[in-house]
């Protein structure tokens, strides 16, 4: 979708709108009006691209707002998952905010106005679990500290579940000259950290993990790495 070549590196933000992790916790079918999350850059990192990220069940809500600012999204994306006889959609949407988050730098960013509720009113979501809502912010920012860097931005949205259990993105365009230092991120949405069902990410058939925070066998455990 987007590279980045320069003394670059990136970093994301972001929150669920579930009070609960849904499937410890049966009692809700509703989602929070809204959620919160800190930017902290230092001074040394000068903002060059922010991409706001939500998504959740049911068909695309293309109107939030950041901090009280409408967002309305560019690029949609949706899945299906077939229960019985209901097929679920669950959606994510895509916005470039980076004059927002520059204009407002580091401080706490608040989602709001994401509504899934007349979706929520078809009760497979719920009896499956799968009632969700959440938001993700990537920032890409330059730090002339930083050796010369390639940062490769690829978006879509797949799905895993009992019907679609194995799946494989072919990413292209990359070329990674040393290891030192080399990562891969991914966004994934409704990744329960008490579901595991042996859930891990291969690169070359090699599975990655950073424990004691994301293990080989529950990559979906609903954690961010950047914020611990």
């Amino acid at each position: 979708f987007e590279q980045f070549n320069g003394r670059y590196d990136y970093t994301a933000i972001g929150n669920t709108l579930n009070s609960f992790e849904n499937n410890l916790d049966g009692s809700f079918c509703e989602i929070l009006p809204s959620s919160q999350a800190d930017l902290t850059l230092a001074p040394s990192q000068t903002i060059i691209a922010a991409y706001l990220y939500w998504a959740g069940s049911g068909p695309p809500d293309t109107e939030v707002a950041i901090n009280g600012i409408p967002v309305t999204s560019s690029i949609e994306y949706s899945v299906g998952f077939t229960s019985g006889t209901s097929e679920l959609t669950y959606f994510s949407c895509f916005s470039d905010i980076t004059q927002l988050v520059l204009d407002q730098g580091n401080t706490s960013y608040e989602l709001s106005e994401l509504d899934i509720s007349e979706a929520l009113l078809d009760p497979d979501y719920c009896a499956n679990r799968t009632n969700f809502a959440g938001w993700s912010i990537y920032v890409i920012y330059e730090d002339l500290s930083l050796p010369l860097n390639q940062i490769s931005l690829f978006q879509g949205m797949e799905i895993i579940n009992t019907n679609v259990n194995e799946t494989t993105i072919l990413l292209e365009n990359i070329n990674v000259l040393d290891n030192q230092g080399a990562k891969i991120g991914f966004l994934a949405w409704e990744g329960d950290d008490a579901l595991n069902f042996g859930e891990s990410l291969s690169i070359n058939d090699n599975i990655l993990s950073n424990p004691p925070l994301n293990l080989s066998d529950n990559a979906f455990n609903g954690t961010n790495s950047f914020t611990n």
